[in-house]
């Protein structure tokens, strides 16, 4: 039977207007295509020029398409009845605008022009189950659905929908008239094909044209908007349950014992088929870990039974050689498809994927992670022969295999890549249903994006993800229902014995002994130990001192872990090891100043970054024996300042022993730098012997990381007036307001003395000090600051974690007061007194000089020579400039030029780096324009779509790698010394990776074209 078409012809007349100047030629897909962590157009506010089809004209615009498939549709806004008609070929200069998340072109805009260049035939719509076309891929696309039945009668602003069992679609009646509009639920319409818009929070269909509407042939006709029974009888329900991040909670029996209860209790809860899927960092850490490795948390998970987990970062924490020991241990498979060995195989234990059935219904489980595992994990990727590739590419590929080789009816990637990466991979891959993600640990309801379904269930045991999904007969998937069971701490949740037994024995064994006392309550949260020092962090790392007698000890936040609170009482091990759960041990350092201050400041994150306006400012780092400022905002030069070590200020070219976790000595910052000692001691360990020697503790916040906001620099200390110190600062028109109680002057121990009084008064801030306590407070100091917490006009707002900004400043001119008092040292009378600012300096000057002689620097560039000569046998290629010739162009070479920084060869050996950086920046450079351009040239030979899209990913993973080495470079013009060095070494291997990248394009490009050649 005819469809009764319902779209109406409008003869063309354009207005042919000239393309603004500067407009972006770029594709519909271009457009379409989002590149970032939501659905928005990439280039969204920019003015760009398109061009494509015709496909259906609407009220107050109309639909262009160039091609046919995913992203090769937009809609076009003319806020009146267009004066096109379908089939017309046009060209559209505009502004992309997201009107409520739909990707749109404003043609009513003042650059706006539409030109008509002539007619062409209308690509073939896109068949699709009405489940499916909730897809961002398909938003502006034409599309068909068939033998759909009405699920809802059109209601008061005439929109419908239809379910062909797969799920159900809402149809947005604009254009058809009554012929085409069910009067009934329960009828079958035969053929519906419309473009697809977004409104109202929901992707509809615009009928373009609407075949018979007829009832159904078994009389399931009704009037409750379910679909009929000829459908629905041909589709099954599959629950999928998942779980991710147990880490700590693996050393908690009643986490464990009701995490494993709650998925029994889901399953008994089903009659249709259910299957189980992790979503990694499951055997590792916890505090059972370093007494008892992955043993508890697999014998425990195996009381889960789960069809299958994938290997996340903290699944590592034992290295590559425990991986066979702890699946082999397991009852289920452990996956990781995407990470390869230089021989094509995969870390031995793990497999690609694996696919279970159940009652008739055929799953199949991928495991991917994302390139971040790499600096995550303690282990050594390139040492051990590894690469991760991409989780996109890898995923769709063993996605589209396990589709149409293995004939599965649902793909699950269980992706240890976070919420963000994986909407990505819904939008990168296309036969891709379920998505179990997990790392970044948070709490995400099961949600549609792109055709995908991704939940995640936070971690340690808190929740339980449970989705469900209706599997057609006809190979559609599609969300029914999803949500998040609360698991932790629910009394209602039945406790499974097998698993809280296997936890509850081994705690016994090994953690139940206590170890001392704590007076203060102990912080080892995740936001505390970020943001800002901790009581906690503080003995931490004074026990890290303790133990290998360093100057200096630093750790990093993430290696306190736990999420929880030590409250005042007893302190066990299981406390301690709940907090410092890895297999870390403790190594010391030799760095110079230069190189401390550098890694202190390279963990500080700034406000205005996008963490920084996620989680607020964050240090990351817990310290001993060193203090500074921290002023985290872009721009800040330095962003670490005022650094002291006992007390002293930091030299740029002394050395200091420095402990660290064994973790932290790979850092790239770390890695190269001389190495004073190890101490096999794990890291926990150290914390809990040093507790039980002291017996009880009493750990203070000492202000050893200070917190600046804005500075007003130094102000002169003239003298007491009837009994107080006042000190005048003006301030900024940002400062509202100034919070009385938190104003101090600190000294560079740490020591505080709380302000007497405080006024603000315009732009003018006066603080009054006691003057017997400031007089005592001062003789004992060798840098006083003021600080005092206050409310920013600009900062407050942007922040999600601080109540308060800081604002710091100077004081200068207070020896005179110091020395006045009583308490003070003397130094030899008027005659002899010298400003001790002049001593220290003189001092630093001499110990400098003393630190240059003995020849340290002529052995240094022998050292280097012969790093030189042996680096010579990684060479890898050419290098592009006669100079660079004396170098290798692997990193390897550069980083050996820095034995030279702080010598009077330095500027040489910076040269001698630039000059290999400069030469792989031509050459990775010049690959990318050559891999681009092959690219287009070659598309229509390259008739493989999925080909297409690979190479893309390459080519923008190459392209993204370059604009980090570009920012690197940056960074490295601005440094000095050995971290100059280093970051030149470094931006050559982004370079390199990055030409790798394209030049996998170029091959391909070369590859396929060669192949598609006529003889």
């Amino acid at each position: 039977m005819a469809l009764l078409l319902v779209a109406s012809a409008v003869p063309a007349v354009v207005p042919t207007a000239a393309a603004q100047a500067g407009n972006a030629q770029v594709s519909i897909e271009e457009i379409q295509r989002p590149d970032g962590p939501t659905d928005a157009s990439p280039y969204a506010g920019e003015n760009v020029t398109t061009s494509g089809t015709v496909t259906a004209v609407v009220a107050e615009g109309y639909y262009i398409q160039n091609g046919t498939g995913g992203y090769s549709g937009v809609y076009v806004y003319t806020g009146g009845q267009p004066t096109v008609a379908q089939g017309d070929a046009v060209e559209v200069t505009a502004p992309v605008t997201e009107y409520y998340n739909l990707t749109e072109l404003d043609a009513t805009a003042e650059s706006a022009s539409v030109t008509v260049t002539g007619t062409a035939p209308t690509p073939d719509p896109v068949a699709l189950d009405t489940g499916a076309v909730g897809a961002e891929r398909y938003e502006g696309v034409l599309v068909t659905v068939s033998n759909a039945t009405v699920s809802s009668t059109p209601g008061q602003y005439g929109e419908w929908a239809v379910d062909d069992g797969s799920g159900e679609v809402a149809i947005d009646d604009v254009t058809a008239g009554d012929a085409t509009t069910p009067n009934e639920t329960g009828r079958v319409v035969a053929n519906l094909t419309g473009p697809v818009f977004y409104s109202f929070g929901a992707f509809k269909i615009q009928p373009q044209a609407v075949g018979p509407i007829t009832a159904a042939d078994d009389g399931s006709e009704g009037d409750d908007g379910a679909p009929g029974d000829d459908v629905s009888g041909n589709a099954t329900t599959l629950t999928v349950l998942s779980y991710n991040d147990v880490q700590t909670a693996a050393s908690n029996p009643m986490a464990m014992g009701r995490l494993a209860g709650a998925v029994n209790e889901r399953r008994a809860a089903h009659e249709n088929p259910t299957v189980v899927v992790g979503g990694g960092d499951q055997v590792s850490p916890s505090s059972l870990s370093p007494v008892s490795n992955w043993t508890v948390p697999v014998a425990a998970t195996n009381a889960i039974d789960p069809a299958a987990d994938v290997v996340g970062n903290h699944d590592l924490d034992y290295g590559f050689d425990a991986v066979p020991n702890f699946t082999a241990a397991s009852e289920y498979p452990w996956l990781l498809a995407n990470v390869r060995a230089d021989d094509g195989g995969g870390i031995p234990g793990t497999e690609n994927y694996t696919i279970v059935e159940r009652d008739g219904v055929r799953v199949g489980i991928v495991g991917l992670v994302d390139d971040a595992i790499e600096p995550k994990t303690a282990v050594d990727f390139d040492e051990a022969g590894y690469e991760v590739a991409d989780y996109s590419e890898v995923g769709g590929e063993v996605a589209t295999e396990l589709k149409t080789e293995e004939n599965v009816d649902v793909v699950v990637a269980a992706a240890h890549i976070g919420v963000g990466d994986s909407k990505e991979l819904a939008r990168e891959t296309e036969n891709i249903d379920v998505i179990v993600t997990g790392d970044d640990e948070v709490a995400y309801e099961p949600q549609v994006t792109d055709g995908a379904v991704i939940m995640e269930a936070e971690g340690r045991a808190a929740y339980l993800g449970e989705l469900n999904l209706t599997v057609g007969a006809n190979g559609s998937v599609a969300m029914d229902d999803g949500r998040l069971l609360s698991v932790a701490g629910e009394e209602s949740v039945p406790v499974n014995e097998t698993a809280e037994g296997i936890v509850s024995s081994a705690r016994g064994k090994f953690l139940s002994e206590v170890i001392g006392r704590t007076t203060v309550p102990l912080n080892s949260t995740f936001a505390a130990n970020y943001h800002d020092e901790t009581a906690w962090g503080n003995l931490v790392t004074d026990a890290f001192r303790a133990e290998t007698g360093a100057e200096v000890a630093v750790t990093n936040a993430g290696g306190i872990r736990g999420d929880f609170v030590i409250e005042p009482g007893n302190v066990t091990y299981d406390d301690v090891y709940t907090s410092l759960p890895f297999g870390n041990t403790l190594v010391t350092k030799r760095l110079s100043g230069a190189e401390l201050r550098d890694l202190l400041a390279s963990q500080v994150v700034t406000l205005e970054s996008g963490s920084g306006q996620q989680y607020g400012q964050e240090a990351q780092l817990q310290v001993s024996g060193v203090t500074y400022d921290m002023v985290a905002h872009e721009g800040a030069d330095p962003v670490v300042r005022d650094v002291y070590v006992d007390g002293e200020p930091l030299r740029p070219n002394a050395t200091y022993n420095v402990t660290v976790n064994s973790y932290m000595a790979g850092w790239d910052d770390l890695a190269d730098d001389p190495t004073v000692s190890t101490d096999l001691t794990l890291y926990g360990t150290a914390v809990a012997d040093y507790i039980e020697r002291q017996g009880t503790v009493s750990p203070r916040d000492t202000n050893r990381i200070r917190r600046v906001d804005r500075e007003v620099g130094t102000e002169w200390v003239f003298g007491a007036n009837n009994g107080s110190v006042p000190v005048h600062y003006e301030v900024p028109d940002s400062v509202l307001s100034v919070d009385n109680s938190s104003v101090r002057v600190e000294n560079a121990t740490g020591a505080a003395l709380a302000a007497e009084r405080v006024r603000l008064t315009g732009d003018d801030l006066i603080v009054y000090f006691d003057r017997g306590e400031f007089g005592s407070f001062a003789a004992a100091s060798d840098h006083l600051g003021l600080y005092a917490g206050y409310t920013d006009a600009e900062y407050d707002g942007q922040r999600s974690y601080f109540d308060r900004s800081v604002l710091n400043g100077d004081l200068d001119g207070w020896e005179a007061l110091a020395t006045e008092n009583e308490s003070a040292p003397d130094d030899g009378g008027d005659d002899a007194r010298v400003d001790p600012r002049a001593l220290k300096a003189n001092a630093v000057e001499l110990t400098d000089a003393l630190d240059a002689d003995g020849g340290r620097y002529e052995s240094a560039r022998d050292r280097a020579s012969e790093r030189f000569d042996d680096s010579r046998d990684h060479y890898r290629g050419p290098v592009r400039t006669e100079s660079a010739k004396l170098f290798t162009d692997d990193a390897i070479g550069v980083q050996a030029l820095t034995a030279f920084a702080g010598t009077d060869a330095e500027a040489n050996a910076t040269a001698a780096a630039d000059l290999v950086l400069r030469a792989d920046n031509r050459t990775a450079h010049r690959e990318l324009v050559d891999a681009r351009r092959l690219l287009n040239e070659s598309r229509e030979e390259l008739d493989n779509e999925g080909v297409v899209r690979s190479m893309e990913s390459h080519l923008d993973n190459a392209e993204r790698t370059y604009d980090r080495a570009e920012r690197t470079m940056d960074r490295a013009r601005n440094a000095d010394g050995q971290r100059a060095i280093r970051l030149r070494a470094s931006g050559v291997r982004q370079l390199r990776q990055s030409w790798r990248q394209a030049h996998h394009v170029v091959e391909r490009a070369v590859e396929r074209t060669d192949a598609t050649a006529p003889e």
